[in-house]
C-alpha cells in the first residue's frame, strides 16, 4: 500500500474486499455515523440550483444518511449502492426513496436521466476516471455534481490521539484533507469549487465506540486484532467527559458537467 497525491493506493483485491465486507453492517453504520450540516445541504441546493421538480442521484448512498437530507428538496431521489446490507437499511428506513443495486462504474440509470449527482463519503472508494465518465453519462446537460465528506477534525489533540489508536494513519482508505479538485476537473466537469463547514457530533462513549467499529477496515479485522485496537481506543475515550462532542470538518465540492 503506497501513498500518492493524497490517495492511499490499495490493491484492487483489498479494495473490493473492504467494499464488500467492510460495509456489511448497515444498521451499525446508520446508527453511528453523523449526518451532514444543514448549511452544507443548503449550499448544494443554492449552488447547484436544485429545484423541487428535479430527479437527483445519490451514488454510493450507503444507508441513506445524505439521501434523507436531500430528499425534501427534490421530486425524486434515486439511491445507488453496491452493498446489500446498506441498501436494505436504506429501504427499510426510507421506503419513499428508490434504492438500486449499482456502483460507481455501473449506474443502473439511462443516459441524461438525472439533474444532479451527489456522492457522500464515497468518492475515495471510486475509480475516478471511469466513475466520473459514468456520472457524466447519466447527468443532463450542464447538470450538477456534489461531493461531501465528514472528516474528524484531527487538529484537536484528543481526536488526533483517537485516530492514532484507530491505526488510521496506517490503514485509512484515503488521506484526510485530500483535495479532490484536480481529480474532478480531470473528468468532463468544470466550475469545480471546494468549501468546508464545521459539523460537531454530540455522542456518548458507547456511541463513539460504535462509530469506531463502523470503520471499514476495523469491521473486517480478526477478533483479536480488533479487540486490541479497541483497548487502545478505550484509553482515549474513557478520559473524555460524557457526552462527547466529536468535531468534524465537512469537505464539500461542486462542479458542472461540460
Amino acid at each position: 500500500m503506497a501513498l500518492e497525491s493524497g490517495y492511499i493506493i490499495v490493491d484492487n483485491a483489498r479494495k473490493d474486499d473492504l467494499g464488500r465486507r467492510g460495509f456489511a453492517n448497515g444498521p451499525l453504520y446508520s446508527a453511528a455515523r453523523p449526518s451532514y450540516p444543514s448549511a452544507a445541504i443548503d449550499y448544494f441546493v443554492s449552488k447547484l440550483r436544485i429545484e423541487r421538480s428535479m430527479h437527483v442521484l445519490d451514488l454510493g448512498a450507503g444507508t441513506g444518511i445524505f439521501s434523507r437530507q436531500m430528499f425534501p428538496f427534490v421530486a425524486r431521489l434515486t439511491a445507488v449502492d453496491p452493498s446489500a446490507s446498506m441498501r436494505k437499511a436504506l429501504a427499510t428506513s426510507s421506503p419513499e426513496i428508490e434504492v438500486l443495486d449499482g456502483s460507481d462504474v455501473a449506474i443502473p440509470l439511462e443516459d441524461d436521466s438525472v439533474d444532479a449527482v451527489f456522492v457522500a463519503q464515497a468518492f475515495h472508494w471510486f475509480d475516478p476516471p471511469r466513475a466520473l465518465s459514468e456520472i457524466h453519462r447519466v447527468l443532463s446537460s450542464r447538470g450538477g455534481l456534489g461531493m461531501i465528506w465528514n472528516e474528524r477534525d484531527e487538529s484537536v489533540e484528543w481526536v488526533a490521539a483517537l485516530s492514532r489508536a484507530m491505526q488510521w494513519d496506517e490503514k485509512q482508505p484515503y488521506k484526510v484533507g485530500t483535495d479532490f479538485s484536480e481529480a474532478i476537473a480531470a473528468g468532463p466537469f468544470t466550475n469545480v469549487e471546494r468549501i468546508k463547514f464545521d459539523n460537531p457530533q454530540t455522542i456518548s462513549h458507547d456511541g463513539l465506540f460504535q462509530r469506531v467499529l463502523s470503520t471499514s477496515y476495523i469491521s473486517v479485522m480478526e477478533d483479536r486484532l480488533r479487540d486490541d485496537l479497541m483497548k487502545d481506543v478505550a484509553k482515549v475515550v474513557e478520559k473524555l467527559p460524557e457526552p462527547v462532542v466529536l468535531p468534524h470538518v465537512t469537505d464539500v465540492y461542486t462542479a458542472t458537467a461540460q
